[in-house]
């Protein structure tokens, strides 16, 4: 697929997922950020999960436990073409990772790239600083980041010597439980760079109750605020969806905030990836 189509009426895009087969004899794990899968996270019930929910594509995440093992993801990729469409995992600070950035943008046709920020506080600072960040810009492609709050000071440093990148932080920046205040005052400080983009991916892991997840609308709705539904957009987490209700229920969490009229939810569910992800 050569981008997402915005045809008449709504495309709605899953701008995160992830896909992974129990068989590590084929895809050994290389769980890099400390995660082992004990379930299956399968291309097909992914798409069952879209097509029941009325998803028309979805842009796949390479997940962080296949580490730059980039095979069963672009495998899926090359299955169905006209419904997936892939991100690639990359380290700045890894000899060799502009020269395997670009091979993934230009030869597997990667539409973005993730940067994963080490867990390890020394690490993440190298990352931070690494030279491969020139090579990751030249690609002109959005980035995304996985970072958590303790991140946040790196993060600006980032957006601040990258101005001429897309970077989208994954996930409202990971936001802790119970500390709302704590959330909207970095989402606030990211909104004020005009190169970064906020993904709402996982809403029920920053939840402790049941969809529509009313602890963590008001983030959401502080984060509309100063984002604008312009600079954010949806995605599941598949397979990390809502146990219970499932894949479609942050969907209708969006879709039932009182304050986004018709075309802003449009945007968060399909506008804004059409935008970034439209064309590799």
């Amino acid at each position: 697929m050569q981008g997402i189509s915005n045809g008449p009426g709504r495309t709605v895009v899953d701008s995160h997922a992830h896909v992974w087969a129990l068989d590590p004899e084929k895809y050994p794990w290389q769980p890099t950020m400390g995660y082992t899968p004990s379930g299956p996270a399968e291309p097909v019930t992914l798409l069952a999960a879209m097509d029941g929910a009325g998803v028309g594509h979805a842009v796949l995440v390479q997940p962080s436990v296949y580490g730059t093992d980039h095979r069963l993801m672009l495998e899926t990729v090359q299955a169905y073409p006209d419904r997936f469409l892939p991100i690639g995992l990359v380290d700045p600070a890894d000899p060799g990772g502009g020269t395997a950035a670009a091979a993934l943008v230009k030869e597997a046709r990667c539409v973005g790239l993730r940067v994963n920020l080490s867990l390890d506080p020394e690490r993440a600072a190298v990352q931070a600083d690494a030279q491969g960040w020139a090579q990751l810009e030249a690609l002109a492609v959005p980035i995304c980041l996985r970072a958590t709050p303790a991140h946040h000071q790196l993060v600006k440093t980032i957006l601040t010597r990258h101005r001429g990148t897309r970077f989208v932080v994954d996930h409202l920046g990971l936001p802790e439980t119970g500390q709302p205040a704590a959330t909207t005052a970095r989402l606030t400080e990211l909104s004020g760079f005009d190169n970064c983009w906020l993904k709402i991916a996982g809403l029920s892991r920053f939840s402790t109750s049941a969809a529509p997840y009313p602890d963590v609308l008001p983030v959401l709705q502080a984060a509309l605020d100063v984002f604008g539904p312009s600079r954010m957009l949806w995605g599941s987490d598949f397979p990390f969806v809502d146990p219970d209700i499932g894949y479609e229920a942050p969907i209708r969490a969006i879709e039932s905030i009182p304050a986004l009229r018709p075309a802003d939810v449009d945007r968060l569910l399909g506008g804004t990836a059409h935008e970034l992800w439209g064309a590799p």
